[in-house]
């Protein structure tokens, strides 16, 4: 793997046309119930409307007022980005602590679905496998373009069904006492149960490195994932999936380590 950790204006609004906004809405909107589905629309306006205002606007306007707006078009939906990030943050530290306590307050648990799945969602690896899935163009539509806005309403869909069955999940943290240790990638998320075979996953079991030493995982209450403890083979095999659902990137504290994850993924 090799590159740079983040591509430059990845989150920059989009200029949204009428059919890809109408995609949007009866491919994902209209199959919500309120109150979800009046806040993806409004999601959906505010991330629209930057890019239309510059786009309509005449050529005698202030120049400061120009360049704030692209400013906004550029770097509005980083700034959304770097608040998620943030929120997020706060749980991490306090699950690096062993603190996982939040998952049963209504409200932090709320919180933090939505920012552990936006972090799911908003991947380039995402974006590429829906290009991958339905191609770059679906209908007249850009599919890269549509998938800028898109990937935050599956997140807002995905955390209020994960909100509403929580009781049926568990949130667990694992320790991982081996020598080997745990890598991360560019799609830091992974669902446990998916595969590359074209077929979505039935069901949903989210792993999350948090250090070299401890994952994150949310699974259903019945599963017994994550209850035993730890070999050195199963850290790798859980290296190995974070490996296969990357798209260009890995990090580990190991540089030995990943040197020798290159050498089994690129053998030669």
């Amino acid at each position: 793997m090799s590159g740079v950790a983040c591509e430059r204006f990845f989150y920059r609004l989009q200029d949204l046309t009428p059919g890809e906004v109408e995609l949007i809405e009866k491919s994902l909107i209209e199959g919500t119930s309120e109150p979800l589905r009046t806040i993806q629309r409004n999601f959906l306006s505010l991330h629209t409307i930057a890019p239309r205002l510059r786009r309509q606007m005449g050529g005698d306007v202030d120049p400061t007022f120009v360049s704030a707006l692209e400013r906004m078009i550029a770097e509005g939906h980083e700034d959304y980005h770097q608040h998620v990030e943030d929120s997020l943050l706060v749980f991490i530290r306090r699950m690096l602590a062993g603190d996982t306590d939040f998952y049963s307050d209504d409200q932090q648990a709320a919180e933090f679905l939505y920012d552990l799945n936006v972090q799911f969602t908003r991947t380039k690896q995402v974006r590429e496998a829906a290009v991958a899935q339905i191609g770059a163009d679906f209908r007249g539509c850009d599919v890269r373009r549509v998938m800028s806005v898109l990937s935050h309403l599956m997140a807002m869909g995905v955390g209020q069904s994960l909100y509403r069955d929580r009781q049926q999940y568990k949130l667990l943290l694992i320790n991982n006492g081996t020598d080997t240790p745990f890598i991360t990638a560019d799609q830091p998320i992974i669902n446990l149960q998916a595969t590359h075979k074209g077929k979505p996953p039935e069901k949903l079991e989210f792993f999350y490195p948090l250090s070299p030493r401890k994952a994150m995982m949310l699974l259903e209450s019945s599963s017994d994932r994550g209850d035993f403890p730890l070999s050195a083979v199963s850290v790798n095999s859980y290296n190995m999936m974070m490996v296969e659902n990357s798209y260009e990137q890995l990090f580990s504290n190991s540089q030995d380590y990943l040197s020798s994850i290159k050498k089994v993924v690129r053998p030669g």
